[in-house]
């Protein structure tokens, strides 16, 4: 890693050597003298980053060099800096004289470092040039693998052993071409294991004439590989032949033979790898390979998925770990063997030990094997309490992760280590993380890549070597997401040492001069005023929530990223090395002219600064923007001017057009801007030329666009016009337009084929949608507030009756539609095939057809006809039904059908009677049972005593029935004693509670129960609760209304608990919020439906689902 930050130190000094700043600036001589001491350190680092993995006293001379390389490279920043200012112009003002001086001083002190660093080299005899790689024809011996089960028993891999015996028993056997199956996993993962237990399967066996194994690891030679195969065969020392003479050889012993060849632990060739696999060389082998029999086959274990896309024929096969219990008997046998008593206090240290392995068996193996000689329980408590680098010797899990690390070239091992500074098993942004190393220079453009193109490539090749895990890609927004697994977690600590801080919930009293990036996670308690004292370049500060300000915080001068909460303003122009800048939640109105000073600006991100009006005008004059995102500043009302001239930028967020010069929609003709783009204020367009130079056509990389006009507010050229020429490009994933005043739509939105995501949004006098059910991608679709909508789709032709409808489209979200009749006009073709969720709200003409497919619906109000037709909704597993005025009773026959149904909620039909007798039978998957606020229900139907699965039934709000349902001595008590929860109260708003379920006895789906306050009063919001297991998350965030200071608990939550939330809004439950909220609030939840997992980022308290005040809540 030292090597990586050499080289850009490097570079950085020989452009201020060809600089004249250098000479007018009298550094020259000082910086050509430092220029030689870097070579000659430079020269031996390869040999020491080798050697410090063993020798301490080399790791601890490698982190001196970088500290001060991290000090050199500040002080050639302010070079840079302060070149920039003077344009290359001699300067005798006095503060240029004071700033050349100070320089001077600052250089020659640092070669003084610097040449005592260069002399102390010598005593530990490293080699100057390329490091001496393994002989090329010879794979080291701890390295080799052999056919033989060495294992004395192998545990969690029957299920991949068995799919791999199937392939090579069926597919395979029948294929007349060489099958190759890739096996890729981490290393110790246990590829090798999988592959030996496959190999030495009596069925696989017997299957073929011949069976090899060729230990291939990190040098591909075919000439090698020959010779191992002729050797399996013919059991007698190859002779060293040429290779041509050789592959006539191992075509000889194979031809027409149906064989079986094992390839383990192939490497992919790299610049630090030079004798990896490449396609020639693969290609080669297949040829001398492809004359066997039908069915021969090949079995290729790797850690690189670049490998198995080269040499496989089918899928490749990728290893997961193994479970902690199969982990355990892995590591029992290990540490305790067949004689060794089981120690039972030994035994429970050990199950938390193997937490640590997180499924790897080499993990568990080289941790058994360390405790099997450890008796005492004091040494078992101190490893389950160490890190495993920190252990006292190395094992065979660093070996196999830090020879992955160790061919890494010097840019993709700094990308790599920096990653320490994330809390282990988060969620880490690509894109993020990509802009971060942007930021702190570990990655730079590349002949006509940009600097973001770099850095997918680097994110790529670490993700295929397993270094990143668990890629998802949001479909809406295209972020990925990606984990680190935890063990290689520890490599990248173990390789950062103190040079990554992650602090959470302490105190932080001192650093050391080694700390380069800190994580401030949660809430740090205090700063100590001598905390900083010792850290001499800080380059990297990220909080990842709210903070309160620390008077004890310094403006750290050498920053490139710093992203907080707890700034202080007049200090920012002070930060002139930043790159990366993020302000959250600051209760400021402007950010300070001193902003200009931030030459060195690439990326701005502004969120949940409520009271910010807006932008320093000259904020065009950072030249070097390239991403500008700002988020729920509410109050922001214009942008700075002339933005197109950011020639460098990427990502905005959000454009305000104005009647200002330079705020046109003119200024985004020439931006190449991509991912999401806000454009608002577009009443204040003036003529359809300056529609049309906005170029959103030529935009190909946007996915998501949101169109917004100001409400009430007349527009100056036609709305429908305007929007005609905002055609953007095919590849738009997300459309939302907000406050539209036209009558229709734009035509091309129907041939936007790759749209999957539509919101329409107080839309108000549009009549008729153009067809949509036409749209081939589309997943979800969103309307609210249209008033004069009747249909989605009001095509009456009947032409095409075997055409497919919405054929995409899973989630329908329809909100204040009052006189919507129904999803089409005339039914046909094949309608909604995958529609699974549908959230109606204040839609009361409503009808519905048929749908299958459909899993979740809320409905709210209902009436009798979209009632009836709920028994055609047999995928049904969520339902609920709220405000039937008018409706005594629900349509007999109403649950037939619904066998998958798990949750059914009935709330506040106050007229409501009775519920239907018959069908209850048929609910044999119900486990869930609310009926809330149905005064009139007077009691419960006899076949509510055939719902033998339901876990949980909530009676509230519904005085006759709870009288009915009285324990032992209610009329109805016998037709619900077999249930094992109930909940009973009197009236559902004056006081919710909490209930904890037992584990045994309810599903994890629906393990969130809610509690609220009562109309004068807020009063639980979420308690205690168990978080479901399908991914309710859990931030902090301040409330800015004045009304509502302190701390509020805000948890996104799957669709069926967000109805509840809903409910309780509705029936006065959540009084901490605002009342002219309430309304926005119930529609614009909506979008925060079902994200699992969700960044923090993303969650504003506009949004919060659930919320407490003060008192009950930890912060």
């Amino acid at each position: 890693m030292a090597n990586a930050l050499l080289g850009v130190v490097f570079e950085n000094l020989m452009s201020l050597l060809q600089n004249e700043f250098s000479t007018i600036s009298g550094i020259k001589s000082k910086a050509e003298k430092l220029s030689t001491t870097l070579d000659l350190i430079k020269a031996v680092l390869e040999d020491a980053e080798k050697k410090q993995v063993t020798d301490r006293s080399i790791k601890v001379w490698l982190q001196q060099l970088k500290d001060v390389v991290y000090v050199l490279d500040d002080i050639l920043d302010e070079c840079s800096i302060k070149s920039g200012q003077l344009r290359g112009s001699i300067s005798f003002k006095p503060n240029n004289i004071m700033f050349r001086l100070e320089i001077g001083n600052r250089l020659k002190e640092i070669t003084r470092r610097l040449d005592d660093i260069a002399d102390s080299k010598n005593k530990f005899f490293l080699r100057e040039g390329t490091i001496v790689k393994e002989s090329s024809n010879e794979v080291a011996e701890w390295r080799q693998t052999s056919s033989i089960i060495v294992e004395p028993k192998v545990f969690g891999r029957e299920d991949d052993k068995e799919k791999i015996v199937e392939f090579l028993l069926t597919q395979a056997r029948d294929s007349d071409f060489l099958s190759v199956y890739p096996i890729v996993g981490l290393g110790g993962i246990g590829k090798t294991t999988l592959v030996q237990l496959v190999y030495n399967d009596v069925r696989v066996s017997g299957n073929f004439d011949k069976n090899i194994w060729v230990c291939v690891s990190e040098t591909f030679s075919v000439k090698r590989i020959c010779c191992s195969i002729i050797e399996s065969i013919t059991r007698e020392k190859c002779a060293d032949f040429e290779l041509d003479v050789m592959e006539r050889k191992v075509q000889e012993v194979l031809q027409g033979k149906k064989y079986l060849l094992v390839l383990d632990d192939l490497w992919n060739k790299t610049q630090q790898l030079e004798s990896g696999l490449t396609h020639d060389k693969w290609n080669h082998l297949k040829s001398v390979l492809s004359c066997g029999s039908k069915g021969s086959s090949i079995l290729v274990s790797t850690r690189d998925k670049v490998v198995a896309t080269i040499v496989g024929t089918c899928q490749a096969h990728s290893l997961s770990g193994i479970s902690d219990s199969e982990c355990w008997l892995l590591f029992k046998e290990y540490a305790f063997g067949y004689y060794r008593e089981e120690h039972t206090k030994l035994m429970e240290i050990g199950k938390e030990i193997v937490k640590k392995c997180n499924g790897l068996p080499l993990a568990a193996k080289a941790l058994g094997g360390l405790m099997s000689s450890r008796n005492e329980e004091k040494e078992w408590l101190d490893i389950k309490d160490s890190e495993l680098w920190a252990l006292s010797q190395e094992n065979s899990i660093l070996l196999a992760l830090r020879l992955s690390y160790f061919y890494l070239t010097p840019t993709l091992k700094q990308c790599f280590s920096f990653c320490a500074i994330f809390p282990k098993d988060r969620k880490i942004l690509k894109e993020e993380l990509i802009q971060l190393w942007m930021a702190n220079e570990f990655i730079s453009s590349m002949g006509n890549l940009d600097v973001e193109d770099v850095g997918n490539m680097v994110w790529k090749e670490l993700y295929q070597k397993s270094f990143f895990q668990d890629g998802k890609m949001d479909e809406y927004s295209g972020d990925i997401s990606f984990k680190m697994h935890d063990l290689v977690h520890d490599l990248a600590q173990s390789i950062m040492g103190q040079e990554c801080m992650h602090l959470e919930n302490k105190n932080m009293t001192s650093l050391s001069k080694s700390t380069h990036h800190i994580v401030v996670d949660y809430k740090v308690l205090s700063f100590d005023e001598n905390a900083f004292k010792k850290v001499e370049s800080l380059r990297t500060l990220l909080s990842y929530s709210y903070q309160k300000k620390h008077d004890n915080f310094p403006a750290y001068l050498s920053l490139r990223v710093l992203c907080a909460s707890f700034i202080r303003m007049p200090s920012l122009g002070s930060l002139i090395h930043l790159r990366y800048l993020g302000l959250r939640f600051l209760d400021i109105k402007k950010l300070p002219d001193s902003i200009y000073n931030l030459k060195k600006l690439e990326i701005l991100k502004i969120k949940y600064c409520d009271k910010l009006s807006w932008l320093p005008k000259r904020l065009a004059c950072l030249q070097n923007l390239r991403h500008i995102v700002i988020e729920e500043c509410r109050s922001l009302s214009s942008m700075f001017p002339n933005i197109g001239k950011l020639t460098c930028l990427r990502t905005l967020s959000v454009y305000i057009v104005s009647l200002e010069k330079g705020n046109s929609l003119t200024e985004l003709r020439d931006l190449k801007l991509g991912g999401k783009l806000s454009i608002e204020g577009l009443n204040n367009v003036g003529s359809l030329s300056e529609a049309e130079a906005a170029n959103l056509m030529g935009k190909k990389d946007l996915h998501q666009l949101c169109l917004s006009w100001i409400s009430q507010q007349e527009s100056i050229i036609s709305a429908e016009q305007v929007l005609e020429e905002l055609q953007p490009h095919s590849n738009l994933k997300c459309l939302t337009i907000n406050y539209y005043e036209g009558l229709s739509l734009p035509s091309w939105i129907i041939i936007l084929s790759n749209l999957i995501s539509l919101k329409l949004e107080d839309c108000n006098k549009i009549v008729r949608l153009p067809l949509l059910g036409k749209l081939p991608s589309l997943k979800k679709l969103e309307l609210s507030y249209m008033d004069n909508l009747k249909y989605l789709d009001d095509d009456e032709s009947q032409d095409g009756m075997e055409v497919r409808i919405f054929p995409s489209l899973e989630e329908l979200v329809l909100y204040k539609l009052p006189n919507i009749e129904g999803l089409l006009k005339v039914e046909r073709g094949e309608m909604f095939p995958c529609l699974s969720s549908l959230d109606i709200w204040k839609c009361p003409k409503i009808g519905l057809p048929c749908l299958p497919s459909l899993k979740d619906l809320v409905a709210d109000p209902c009436n009798n006809e979209l009632l009836r037709s709920i028994s055609t909704f047999c995928g049904l597993t969520q339902l609920a039904l709220s405000d039937g005025e008018g409706i005594t009773s629900f349509p007999e026959g109403m649950f037939k059908n619904l066998t998958s149904l798990l949750s059914l909620f009935v709330y506040c039909f106050s007229q409501l009677e009775s519920l239907p007798e018959q069908n209850w039978e048929g609910l044999q998957s119900l486990r869930i049972l609310r009926i809330w606020n149905c005064e009139g229900l007077r009691c419960l139907p006899e076949g509510i005593r055939h719902l033998t699965s339901l876990e949980l039934l909530a009676i509230e709000g519904c005085p006759t029935l709870e009288e009915r349902c009285k324990e032992g001595t209610g009329e109805d008590w016998d037709k619900i004693a077999h249930i094992p929860i109930i909940q009973k109260r009197s009236r559902v708003h004056e006081r919710y509670f909490t209930v904890h379920p037992k584990k045994d006895k309810c599903s994890n789906s629906e393990n969130v129960f809610w509690s609220g306050g009562g109309d004068n009063e807020s009063g639980g919001g979420i308690e205690d609760c168990d978080f479901d297991s399908e991914g309710v998350g859990q931030s902090c965030v301040p409330i800015s209304n004045s009304d509502h200071q302190g701390f509020m608990i805000a948890a996104v939550v799957p669709d069926r608990v967000l109805y509840l939330a809903l409910l309780n809004v509705k029936g006065g439950g959540f009084q901490c919020f605002p009342k002219f909220w309430e309304d926005n609030f119930l529609s614009k939840v909506h979008g925060f439906v079902s994200m699992i997992d969700c960044n923090f980022d993303d969650i504003h308290f506009k949004y919060i689902e659930v919320a407490s005040k003060t008192g009950q809540i930890k912060e």
